[in-house]
């Protein structure tokens, strides 16, 4: 092997396992800054870990056993410098939606059934991601729009913190969905525990007290504690006030669980796609944000395997799917993280905390676990997000509305399978719907211009010249030839030729080749002939290839507008 194709191994190593890039060149006046972060990351992922295994549907200790190797995991492949991955309560929520459809109606929470295809759900997901990784599919991230995406956070983020009410207020009403209706809460008024519901209320207000008024401290954990104490002296457990109770200590079975198989990995599937594309475009978006924030490239093809990498980490781990977190990623960065080595060091936190800690965690009353979640997600229940594109445009608001009353309405999957739908749709329509421009030549100029804007542009009788705006394809091209007959139906006096100015045209497929050689056909019987100008070369290549020339000469394609009117009226010059 020679030097330049040993060098360019070595860059592709590195691109794929970026830890050799940036593990070597790990400045040791960093560690400092990194260790006090992996701290700050520990005080928020251990209560958030166990809450949102709890959303899962999970045992608690999941959530400890879900973070270490998906941690390590993405220090080792991800191309950010700062994303936190681990469990979180959006696609913890998703993997319970997608675990209870397959299971129905028979489904026992948190049983042996659910925690094996919830470990299945967060392998196939990791495998799809790894997949669409070396596929390089990471161009998905740019297809759902952010209208749709903050709709669809924010139904969820509310779906989730009504989800919590029933450990609030210690009961469960009839009637009792996922997503439930808040109406039955108040209908049920009288079934409310009170002393359950006084724990969860004074655990949210300090938790809301504490990060309005010290946000630099760890308010999660700072509470979860505070609760255990109170729990411990005043026997929570015998005033009815439902506990964690005892957790396993010790490291995860790591592995294959008995049970899981290939029947199971294809049980969950198909909700895998949906959790897989929910799990990368947050990711994906979190990384992105902070490389932008300080000035480094997010590979979004590498982040496709290295979240999938952490989830299959988390599955091995015995646990639930997992994803960037933007409040955990957030509290890292103020609190000094530099590179991946904060990963690595709440990593080993974390299971140092699995082996020996869990016994701290038995008097914790579940009602502050609701509460944990409750204020984790209250930040995402922002309607600003949505109402902000109500002065932009009116379709963008129109679909993070749907997005979001589409999660609500019809749950967590339905929902995304409703938002993903109308990204497409919005694409569809955004890509749809161009301006075309009948051009006329500016004064003293050869610049041509939009006579709707420049109503002082000098145009030709007998020629019209328009300009399309965006790709020609099957779903524009009857629009397009629309628009052309509109405009020559109103030209007065009627046009001969039909210059169509081809510099905003930047793709044509098919459809629209084929569309353009029978419109051809159609302006012949009525002596009008269609010309084009300034054709990008690639898209010129796509018409040769149709046989548009055989409709339409070569010698009528103009390197430029103003040579097409020269043409033009020469040819007028010569009759």
């Amino acid at each position: 092997m020679g030097a330049a194709e040993e060098q360019r191994s070595r860059f592709k190593l590195k691109s794929f396992l970026p830890i050799l890039e940036w593990l070597p060149a790990y400045d040791k006046g960093w560690f400092r800054g990194d260790v006090i972060a992996a701290l700050t990351l520990w005080a928020l992922l251990v209560p958030e870990a166990m809450a949102y295994a709890g959303i899962a549907g999970m045992p608690p200790e999941t959530g400890l056993y879900a973070a270490p190797l998906a941690l390590i995991a993405y220090a080792i492949f991800g191309s950010s410098r700062h994303l936190d991955v681990g469990p979180s309560s959006a696609v913890a929520a998703l993997s319970f939606s997608v675990v209870a459809g397959v299971l129905g109606a028979s489904a026992v929470v948190g049983g042996a059934e659910w925690v094996v295809l919830s470990i299945a759900l967060a392998l196939m997901v990791g495998i799809f991601l790894i997949i669409g990784g070396f596929l390089r599919l990471g161009v998905l991230a740019d297809f759902l729009s952010r209208p749709v995406l903050d709709g669809f956070v924010v139904g969820v983020a509310i779906s989730i913190a009504v989800g919590q009410l029933d450990k609030i207020l210690g009961f469960e009403p009839e009637g009792y969905d996922f997503i439930p209706d808040i109406l039955l809460f108040v209908k049920n008024i009288d079934m409310i525990h009170w002393s359950t519901a006084v724990v969860g209320l004074i655990s949210l207000a300090l938790l809301f007290a504490l990060h309005k008024f010290t946000p630099k401290l760890p308010a999660a954990l700072i509470v979860l504690f505070l609760a255990i104490a109170a729990s411990t002296l005043l026997d929570f457990a015998a005033h009815g006030i439902h506990i964690v109770g005892e957790i396993p200590a010790g490291l995860p079975n790591f592995g294959i669980p008995e049970g899981l198989g290939l029947d199971e990995l294809l049980a969950v599937a198909p909700g895998a796609i949906g959790v897989a594309l929910v799990a990368f475009a947050e990711s994906v978006a979190i990384a992105r944000s902070f490389g932008t924030k300080f000035g480094y490239e997010v590979d979004a093809n590498q982040e496709l395997i290295a979240v999938g990498a952490s989830n299959l980490g988390s599955g091995f781990s015995g646990a639930f799917v997992v994803d960037g977190s933007m409040s955990r990623t957030s509290a890292a960065v103020g609190a000094g993280a530099k590179t991946q080595m904060v990963s690595l060091v709440a990593a080993l936190a974390v299971l140092i905390t699995a082996v020996a800690l869990t016994p701290l965690f038995h008097n914790l009353p579940e009602a502050t676990l609701g509460a944990i979640v409750i204020h984790a997600v209250w930040h995402n229940i922002s309607f600003s997000k949505i109402s902000q594109y109500r002065s932009i445009t009116k379709l963008d608001f129109a679909t993070a509305v749907v997005a979001m009353f589409g999660v609500l309405a019809l749950g967590l999957l339905a929902g995304l399978v409703l938002a993903a739908l109308l990204g497409l749709i919005v694409l569809l329509f955004g890509t749809k719907h161009r301006n075309t421009s009948v051009l006329g030549k500016v004064p003293e100029t050869t610049i041509y211009r939009g006579i709707d804007h420049y109503p002082e542009a000098e145009t030709y009788p007998g020629l019209l010249i328009i300009r399309f705006d965006g790709a020609l394809f099957f779903a524009n091209a009857h629009d397009f030839v629309t628009a052309v007959r509109q405009a020559i139906a109103v030209a007065d006096p009627p046009p001969h030729v039909v210059v169509i100015d081809g510099e905003s045209m930047n793709d044509v497929d098919a459809t629209a080749v084929i569309t353009l050689k029978e419109f051809q056909d159609q302006l012949l019987k009525t002596d009008i002939q269609l010309r084009f100008a300034r054709v990008k070369s690639h898209v010129m290549e796509v018409m040769e290839r149709g046989g548009l020339e055989e409709a339409i000469p070569a010698e009528h394609f103009y390197p430029s507008v103003q040579a097409a009117v020269d043409a033009f009226l020469t040819e007028q010059l010569g009759k």
